[in-house]
Parts: structure tokens; C-alpha cells; sequence
């Protein structure tokens, strides 16, 4: 009995952690698909695009910081998106948007509306967002 114990729960952990680990979104595709048919975020887009790997995700998360913490390691910037982010939605858009193109969209829909809700917020200095991604800089304080 101790043994079929064990075996329950080393199986709903795995299942925990791969849950936990495809929870993830895939925001550098959507974000540089988001800004790149807008010249007033092509600085933004060139600062961006330069970053190289896990460095794209600390538009909106904390560099070094475990992202799959409480709280998702999220700076200033990646709380304004977060909040106005339907993650249900936009996991079930992708999904089925690797079949059905109107789904794919939908998905877009939803992190830009994300981004653009976050762009207009003011961070602790009173600028917003928005300003800050049009001046080619990073949005987030970490």
C-alpha cells in the first residue's frame, strides 16, 4: 500500500510540473509580431529583438529570478500586463490556433490587448509604459 502511495504521487507531481512548465506563454513571438508593423515602436522592437534568449523575458520579468515562483517574478511592467492578461483565453486560443488561423488570431487579440492596457499605465516615476517602449527602452524596473 505504501508503495502504490508513492506511485500516486511521483505521477501527479510529474503532472504538476508538466502543467506548471507548458504554462508558460510564448510572449517574444506575440510581442514582436504586436509592434512590428508600428514605426513608433521600431526602436523599441530593434532594442528587443537584440536581446538574446532568456533576456527577451525580462521585458516583464526580474532577471535571475525563478519565473514559475508565486507572483511569476514579474517587475512593474509585467504586473500591468499580467493584470489585463486572460490567460485561460489565451491558452485555449493558441491551442486551437495551431489548426484554425481565427483562433491564432484571437490569441493575438489578446496579448495585444494585454500590452496595449499595460502601455498605458504610469510606473513609480509617472511615466508611462507606453513612453517608455516608444523611446526604445526597456519598460520594466527589475
Amino acid at each position: 500500500m505504501p508503495k502504490l502511495r508513492i506511485a500516486v504521487l511521483f505521477i501527479a507531481a510529474t503532472c504538476l510540473w508538466v502543467i506548471t512548465a507548458s504554462a508558460l506563454p510564448p510572449f517574444p513571438k506575440y510581442i514582436e509580431a504586436q509592434y512590428a508593423n508600428s514605426p513608433e515602436h521600431a526602436k523599441y522592437l530593434a532594442m528587443y529583438q537584440a536581446l538574446e534568449g532568456e533576456h527577451k523575458c525580462d521585458a516583464c520579468h526580474k532577471p535571475g529570478v525563478e519565473k514559475k515562483m508565486k507572483g511569476h517574478a514579474l517587475n512593474d511592467y509585467g504586473d500591468a500586463v499580467h493584470k489585463h492578461f486572460k490567460h485561460r483565453d489565451f491558452n485555449k486560443a493558441e491551442k486551437l490556433g495551431e489548426k484554425d488561423p481565427a483562433e491564432l488570431a484571437k490569441a493575438r487579440k489578446i496579448v495585444a490587448d494585454a500590452l496595449e492596457k499595460a502601455e498605458a499605465e504610469k510606473n513609480l516615476d509617472g511615466k508611462t509604459f507606453g513612453e517608455l517602449i516608444r523611446a526604445g527602452q526597456s519598460p520594466g524596473k527589475n
